[in-house]
């Protein structure tokens, strides 16, 4: 096996460190799919429960098996997926490991043999809330604008990247870096 479930984070991890960080917050799923053999969910967080915009998003797909825990609780662990990926495209995955470990025991499962990478999603800008704690982490670390720019674009391989035109995935990175 090519890589160590060790290494990946649980979606319920994930999800109590989104609560731990946003107490008032709510997480929305809805399935947008179903076949009878497949599903699709789609999962938002909110940072509060009164918020219109979510802070982030995530969508999950899964097919029903003869076995494991998709033969009799696939439409669950879709939604649990959904949720997972949203966490992770807020700020909530660990540097590098954007699957849970719940998508990677699937892998596992299915016997594949991935190498796992960055996942980066074509998403929404990044929140307020994102930018706002870049500039906290980068004043906390002594950063004058300048160097928070070269970080940004160090980090993201890109001397094009500017602070107030991440991503909400690029801005995830920047945080991690600033960590």
């Amino acid at each position: 096996m090519a890589f160590d479930l060790s290494n990946y984070e649980t979606v319920e991890s994930r999800l109590a460190r989104f609560w731990q960080a946003h107490p008032e917050g709510r997480v929305r799923t809805q399935m947008l799919n179903y076949t009878g053999d497949a599903c699709v969910f789609y999962a938002e967080l909110f940072a509060h429960r009164d918020d219109t915009n979510a802070v982030a998003t995530g969508w999950a797909e899964e097919v029903k098996t003869d076995r494991g825990v998709n033969a009799t609780s696939f439409v669950e662990n879709c939604e649990t997926s959904a949720i997972g990926r949203a966490c992770a495209n807020f700020v909530f995955a660990t540097q590098g490991k954007r699957p849970s470990r719940e998508e990677m025991q699937k892998v596992e499962r299915q016997g594949g043999n991935p190498q796992p990478s960055v996942h980066t999603p074509q998403g929404a800008f990044a929140t307020p809330k994102q930018i706002g704690y870049i500039k906290k982490l980068a004043r906390d670390a002594g950063l004058d604008d300048l160097r928070l720019l070269e970080l940004i674009q160090r980090t993201l391989n890109s001397d094009e990247a500017v602070l107030e035109l991440l991503k909400s995935h690029e801005a995830s990175a920047v945080i991690e870096a600033l960590k």
